[in-house]
């Protein structure tokens, strides 16, 4: 009678028959989308940009990046899997001043709106001479400001701090962009 113990082909079926040697499909079905959440970041800031796996509408994952990684990628100067046309996202969804800067001394990179996240869960001045937040309390928007962002997250996301994906993301940025859309955020209407 064979021993299981020293049965090699036994051990090398075994993933076959729990399946982890098969593809997820996640992996292969799955969609990369630029997003952003309402939480501060590890290295400091006070939102996250993230590159989101979606599957089915559902974000199944996420990866942090840099700031100044979205705006390079998103307006596709840098190769992304979350852009693999390179378009220049920030102009198709109407997002105005993101963008690199060439001075002629320095290359930088400006997205005002997406530097002004921030102010979306902030009352206060949370950065130096960048004025006010928008938030109706300190640390948090109010009730009423929850259900206007609740408009730009998926139904199955119901917590106000995120995350924000795709053209979800982009909407929100455009319209913290105009000025009745803040009055409304920031005093009701």
């Amino acid at each position: 009678m064979p021993s299981f113990r020293s049965s090699p082909l036994l051990f090398a079926a075994l993933p076959l028959l729990f399946g982890a040697a098969r593809p997820s499909a996640p992996d292969a079905f799955a969609k990369r989308h630029f997003g952003f959440s309402l939480n501060t970041s590890p290295n400091g800031d006070l939102f996250t940009t993230y590159l989101y796996t979606v599957l089915d509408g559902r974000v199944v994952g996420s990866q942090p990046i840099r700031p100044e990684s979205f705006i390079l990628q998103a307006t596709g100067l840098m190769e992304s899997t979350a852009n693999i046309e390179s378009v220049d996202l920030f102009e198709q969804y109407g997002i105005a001043g993101c963008s690199p800067i060439e001075d002629g001394v320095s290359n930088a990179l400006e997205c005002r709106v997406l530097r002004d996240l921030w102010k979306l869960r902030f009352q206060g001045a949370a950065l130096a001479g960048s004025g006010a937040g928008w938030a109706g309390e300190e640390y948090t928007p109010s009730s009423r400001q929850q259900v206007l962002l609740q408009a730009y997250r998926a139904p199955d996301q119901p917590n106000w701090q995120g995350p924000y994906v795709g053209e979800d993301a982009f909407r929100l940025l455009r319209d913290m962009q105009d000025p009745a859309w803040v009055r409304l955020y920031r005093d009701g209407g």
